[in-house]
């Protein structure tokens, strides 16, 4: 049987209104630059996540390296849309490297071998 977490505590849940068209921000009509490659992420690759007030969450998909990232889409002046995304240049290569099975496999048994928490094992 599935329980409500409000019912658990007694404390009435939270209840916002759900989001209407009015909170979404305006499109990106050029697209934007993709965040690994620097490649064109065409308009019809950003898809929005959600939004309220003026600030939505984005996920951008790139066809050329196929990585996804997700970015801050925020109303700016004269309904132009800011988009808010890493800071960090693209590779020099212009397509990122993809990971691989073997990458995967690496990284699973390192921290199978790890024995402390998540910020020492980035850490080290």
């Amino acid at each position: 049987m599935l329980r409500h977490a409000g019912a658990a505590t007694g404390l009435a849940p939270v209840d916002l209104p759900p989001m209407g068209p009015r909170d979404r921000p305006s499109p990106l009509p050029d697209g934007a630059p993709c965040t690994a490659c620097g490649a064109p992420v065409p308009a019809g690759r950003i898809r929005l996540l959600a939004s309220r007030d003026g600030l939505a969450f984005v996920r951008l998909v790139c066809d050329g390296c196929g990585s996804a990232a997700i970015g801050l889409l925020l109303d700016g002046d004269d309904d132009a849309p800011i988009l808010d995304v890493a800071t960090d240049p693209p590779t020099s290569s212009n397509r990122a490297d993809r990971i691989t099975h073997a990458d995967v496999d690496a990284v699973r048994q390192d921290l199978a071998a790890w024995d402390g928490d998540l910020v020492g094992w980035l850490d080290r």
